[in-house]
């Protein structure tokens, strides 16, 4: 099965992706060693107010940057490869004022809100802390894609994937090393500098990639036109469904259930991650071939692909949920403490709701690389809203463990109705071949 996948892969895509996917590897660490270390030095309540920031936040900032980074990169690369650095210089502005706006709206309106609507001094901070991350997480993911979309791969992902997580870990450490206090508000500081110092670092080397003698930058007229907006829309609609898809259990749990209830999710949820991530790496690395294959019309070669690929993944989230189940609580327990060993059912939950999107692995990204975009959006839009209404009952019932199983509804939804568009439109299984009558060809 694996000799047979590893033939199917080209050799130049698995050289042109090794460095993407050791560098999302290593990130991946370090925000799970990041983890580790809030999570024990600020015990399940704190971390729990934390891991609601942060996650409010991220969804936040996907709102305000309106679909540009998508946009960017597909502007930024065709644009560079014409010459054209005169529009390039207007884009990057016209994207940079309009996000950067909304999110200062968004932030001084939430901090207003907190602080007229009787909140606690403590309480207006952490609001008004959460408001300056959205700023500044989003001004570092949109110069990355932009980077991104000049061709500079490697300056594009690091900080955001990799150097924000280490650094904010080194320092989380060191405070830890020097006996100082740690709650949630100096955990978000710590973010926030290093997130400044990330963005900052960011703006330098995208000035820089654009050649000395062609830059000129436009007056305010260019900055004002909003053109863009119309297929940056769409783009922004299903990045944001993405993330919400992500983040409403976390919400939820933290709306509904205590703030150590959030902290146990928290961990539960960052494991959850680590334990996902074959999927993601095989999404990266199989992407441009499924385009490839689709678009010469080789639906034979599509189709041993994806059964491979998904047969893969299923073999590899198989072990690793059962593991959940039977060393879960210990693991948790040795590497995060004894207060968290209840996050191990959640775990279970969330581990169980991968291994049905691995059984159905490569239908989203099917959509997205072979011309299913509108109906990927629709499908994400049905999961999300169906897991949101679930969510909230099995949250007020069972707590952490509720909105852990919730999250097995969308990813039957979204694999079951990838795989209908395959079927009929595309003429492909995605399904993994246990889940199949007969194999298409």
């Amino acid at each position: 099965m694996f000799g047979a996948l590893a033939q199917r892969l080209d050799i130049r895509l698995a050289l042109t992706s090794a460095w993407s996917l050791a560098l999302r590897i290593a990130g991946l660490a370090s925000t799970f060693l990041l983890g580790i270390v809030l999570a024990r030095g600020l015990g399940p309540a704190e971390y729990g107010v934390y891991g609601f920031v942060t996650t409010v936040a991220t969804l936040l900032m996907t709102v305000t940057l309106l679909g540009t980074p998508q946009l960017a990169v597909r502007d930024f690369s065709i644009l560079s490869q014409n010459g054209d650095w005169r529009e390039i210089q207007r884009r990057l502005l016209q994207y940079g004022s309009a996000t950067t706006l909304v999110a200062l709206v968004v932030g001084v309106a939430a901090t207003a809100a907190g602080t007229f609507g009787g909140a606690t001094a403590r309480t207006v901070l952490l609001i008004a802390q959460g408001g300056i991350l959205t700023l500044l997480m989003g001004v570092t993911f949109l110069t990355s894609s932009m980077l991104r979309g000049l061709g500079a791969m490697l300056k594009g992902q690091v900080m955001d994937i990799l150097v924000r997580p280490g650094l904010v870990f080194i320092a989380a450490v060191l405070l830890l090393a020097a006996r100082h206090s740690l709650d949630a508000v100096v955990a978000l500081w710590l973010q926030l500098v290093v997130t400044f110092g990330s963005s900052a670092l960011c703006i330098f080397w995208l000035v820089r990639c654009v050649p000395a003698d062609r830059r000129a930058w436009p007056g305010l007229r260019g900055i004002f036109d909003f053109g863009w907006l119309r297929p940056a829309i769409p783009l922004g609609l299903v990045d944001m469904l993405r993330q919400l898809s992500g983040s409403y259990s976390v919400i939820f749990v933290g709306w509904i259930a205590s703030a150590v209830a959030l902290g146990v999710f928290r961990v539960a949820v960052g494991c959850g991650l680590v334990v996902g991530m074959p999927v993601t790496i095989f999404h990266i690395v199989f992407a441009p071939r499924m385009a490839q294959l689709n678009d010469g019309g080789r639906k034979r070669e599509l189709q041993e692909l994806l059964s491979s690929a998904t047969t893969a993944m299923a073999a590899i989230l198989a072990p690793a949920t059962l593991a959940s189940w039977f060393l879960g609580k210990a693991a948790i327990s040795l590497a995060f403490g004894a207060q968290y060993a209840s996050a191990w059912l959640p775990l279970f939950f969330l581990c169980f709701a991968q291994l049905v999107y691995a059984a159905f692995g490569m239908g989203p990204i099917l959509l997205a690389m072979c011309g299913g975009e509108r109906r990927l959006t629709l499908i994400y839009a049905v999961a999300v809203s169906a897991g949101m209404v679930l969510t909230l009952p099995l949250t007020w019932l069972w707590g952490p463990a509720g909105a852990a199983a919730a999250t097995i509804l969308p990813a039957l939804i979204i694999g079951f109705g990838c795989r209908h568009y395959g079927k009929t439109r595309l003429g492909v299984d995605v399904s993994a071949p246990i889940l199949s009558r007969r194999q298409i060809g």
